[in-house]
């Protein structure tokens, strides 16, 4: 039982065999990816103050998602969060990095999952600004330059997600520098944790 139809917000109701998105009041954007739908064909350009739910059925991953944002913001700085990240996901952000398209690069990972060979860790090391062990399950990117304040929060980590996975685009400056401050505090809180607690 829900407290309101899906209907009541004036939104249409999802056809499970088409990818797309409807629109709510105001700029709320609702988005559904499905298998094979390209990144570009579900978000389309990007504007200021939006909030874009969505839904990727295992067609992206988080970092793809970056690389898509940063293609149309230009050069910014990143932050992010993530419970695990994969050596081809910090491939990917080295080359952009050495592009130029990622100014700073800055990020926090679980400390159990987040890396697993000691390999990939000292590339990561080499290509951020800062980067961090800690217990973290959060999924946060923060996209920043002197036009645009974006940040992604959800469920997928840096790794190829081939599950349905679940987000938040914001395109709000004042969002993104909530979610950049807090990961600022993280990494300048330099305690050592308790890693059997």
């Amino acid at each position: 039982m829900s407290l309101f139809s899906v209907n009541d917000l004036g939104m249409k109701k999802a056809d499970k065999t088409v990818s797309g998105a409807v629109t709510a009041s105001g700029t709320h954007i609702f988005k559904i990816g499905k298998a094979n739908q390209k990144l570009t064909d579900v978000f389309g350009s990007i504007a200021q103050d939006q909030v874009i739910p969505y839904v990727s059925l295992g067609d992206w991953s988080t970092h793809d998602l970056l690389f898509f944002i940063l293609e149309q913001t230009g050069p910014a700085r990143v932050w992010f969060t993530t419970w695990a990240i994969s050596e081809y996901a910090i491939r990917q952000l080295y080359q952009f990095v050495e592009h130029g398209m990622i100014l700073q690069l800055k990020g926090i990972f679980d400390y159990r999952n987040g890396i697993r060979k000691p390999a990939e860790l000292q590339f990561l090391q080499k290509i951020t600004t800062e980067i961090k062990p800690a217990k973290c399950h959060a999924k946060v990117t923060v996209i920043e330059n002197d036009k645009w304040g974006i940040s992604i929060v959800g469920s997928a980590n840096f790794t190829r997600n081939p599950r349905i996975e679940a987000g938040v685009l914001f395109t709000c400056r004042d969002v993104a520098a909530f979610e950049r401050d807090w990961i600022e505090r993280e990494l300048s809180d330099k305690s050592v944790f308790n890693a059997t607690e």
